[in-house]
């Protein structure tokens, strides 16, 4: 007999009659995009798309299999010296995308016995990552503010601990409390992964991230990872750390070893992205000044703005379907910025997320500004 499937139509119908069901669309053409994470217009810079083209000739669009069979090429090589370069490290190893790179960095590095610490409002992927360790036999423990930090740490000091945050929570656009975070990994002997996603590229005086801002880069506790999907341009993820963690890495990641690798055009893509920033560092200082406008105008217009020290600008509206309203309206008036609702924010806090990102003219912002007073403001 074949069994009977799941019919998901009840479940979708309550999902659209609260305001939560997801569909994909296309960015209408002409539209302002408020909503990229190409925070340094770097998707569409010439020379990274030059560096792309060179590379996609001589080496085929393809990686071709997994980087220890024969994926192994000379555009990962480059990029990974150039990543670690950049991040201060020994070495750096890279990933199809910032996804693998969580992934391989928690199930990993934690050893059966260990003890993994977790922000709740960590990435899905780092949330996803734990709960693969919790399936190895690793201990998993979810922390939403410090204190309990704390007290979770102390009463496993026994255990190797390991400490995993974002370093920018990516839908409020806020900080992790690194300094803090590393004063915890020292005193109770942890090591603190640090996905550093929407702070490479866009924090620091060099653009280097989270590490640069708060002033403690090449720290031995710190597992830097990243992803080359944001602020770089391009595609895939990295992490860059100590050579003994990334041979380990190469040896025991499953979802590097067994993945084909990521293609040779986004890695030379990536490494020119690179070079751009570390040649033009005043594009930080461009992209919080656009940042800082967006947020202070749309406070004067009486919308909850919260101006962050990252590029994502959070826009609080409350309700599911109050969010989406407003959201069409915008797109009305040529505005791309869809609504984040739950699960992905907690109920009553559904919000446009605005990103910062330098295509962003003048032009665009007074057009932004002009669609948002014409639109529902939320009291």
């Amino acid at each position: 007999m074949i069994p009977q499937m799941y019919d998901y139509a009840d479940q979708l119908y309550e999902r659209q009659q609260s305001g939560l069901l997801r569909k994909l669309r296309q960015l209408p053409h002409g539209a302002i995009d408020l909503a990229s994470n190409d925070y340094l217009h770097l998707a569409k810079n010439p020379e990274v798309i030059e560096a792309g083209i060179a590379a996609l000739k001589k080496f085929g669009a393809g990686g071709r299999a997994s980087r220890l069979v024969s994926g192994n090429l000379l555009p990962h090589q480059q990029l990974e010296s150039t990543i670690a370069q950049f991040k201060h490290t020994e070495a750096a190893l890279v990933f199809p995308s910032g996804y693998h790179a969580n992934l391989s960095a928690v199930t990993t590095l934690a050893q059966p016995g260990d003890f993994i610490f977790c922000d709740k409002r960590n990435h899905a992927s780092l949330i996803d990552a734990c709960r693969l360790a919790n399936a190895q036999n690793i201990a998993v423990r979810y922390f939403g503010d410090l204190k309990k930090l704390e007290s979770l740490l102390k009463s496993t000091f026994t255990q190797n601990c390991f400490i995993v945050s974002d370093g920018v929570f990516s839908m409020d656009g806020d900080l992790a409390d690194v300094p803090q975070l590393l004063n915890l990994a020292e005193e109770f002997n942890a090591l603190l992964l640090l996905d550093d996603a929407h702070g490479t590229g866009t924090l620091g005086a060099t653009g280097r991230g989270t590490t640069e801002h708060f002033g403690i880069e090449n720290h031995p506790r710190i597992i830097n990872i990243g992803t080359l999907s944001k602020a770089i341009g391009g595609q895939g993820g990295f992490v860059a750390a100590s050579q003994q963690i990334i041979d380990w890495l190469i040896n025991q990641a499953r979802p590097f070893i067994y993945t084909t690798a990521l293609n040779p055009a986004s890695c030379a893509a990536a490494q020119k992205a690179f070079e751009i920033i570390e040649r033009e560092p005043q594009l930080t200082g461009q992209l919080r000044a656009i940042a800082q406008q967006l947020a202070q105008s749309l406070q004067e217009l009486g919308y909850d703005a919260i101006l962050q020290p990252s590029p994502i600008i959070p826009v609080i509206i409350g309700e599911a379907q109050d969010a989406l309203n407003l959201s069409e309206q915008l797109l009305e008036r040529g505005i791309w910025c869809p609504a984040i609702r739950p699960p992905t924010v907690p109920a009553g806090k559904s919000r446009l997320r605005l990103t910062a990102n330098l295509s962003l003219t003048q032009g665009d912002i007074t057009k932004v500004l002009s669609a948002f007073k014409s639109t529902f403001r939320n009291s």
